[in-house]
């Protein structure tokens, strides 16, 4: 089964949670959740974001309304500082599932530590081929199972 999901290799992945993380050269991070989740988010799902200063890896940034009355977490992948949420999610949700890589992306992070955090991450062609052969296989096993890592 070939996923037609768009994952550019200019972006490091964190593919248990579907985030994503690109820095920046000033040592920001934009965080955003990564393509294969429209197949369980809302179309146009409400975010909540969490009320923190300070993200550490795999710490919640935000909730949106997924499809079956669940929601799901939107997770770090690295820790730092928060510094910025996307406020256009509060009147355009639906940036979060049709343009996760432009408009709907979640935070920015002034990251503690990028060398560190960014070992984890799946990244370029290589990575983002591994991410969707993960992703394929998890799916075709069980859907609910693939994004059971973000699904509360």
């Amino acid at each position: 089964m070939a996923l037609l999901f768009h994952l550019p290799a200019s972006i490091h992945y964190e593919p248990e949670r579907h985030v994503w993380a690109r820095p920046d050269e000033d040592g920001f991070v934009t965080i955003g959740v990564a393509a294969p989740l429209r197949e369980v988010l809302w179309h146009a799902p409400d975010v909540e974001f969490w009320a923190v200063d300070r993200v550490e890896v795999g710490s919640p940034i935000a909730t949106a309304r997924a499809r079956h009355g669940r929601r799901l977490a939107i997770a770090s992948p690295i820790a730092g500082v928060l510094v910025e949420v996307n406020a256009l999610l509060e009147v355009a949700p639906h940036a979060l599932v049709f343009q996760p890589y432009v408009r709907g992306w979640v935070a920015r992070v002034y990251a503690d530590n990028w060398d560190r955090d960014s070992v984890g991450l799946l990244s370029g062609s290589t990575g983002a081929a591994e991410y969707r052969d993960r992703l394929e296989r998890s799916l075709a096993l069980s859907r609910p199972g693939a994004f059971a890592g973000v699904l509360l």
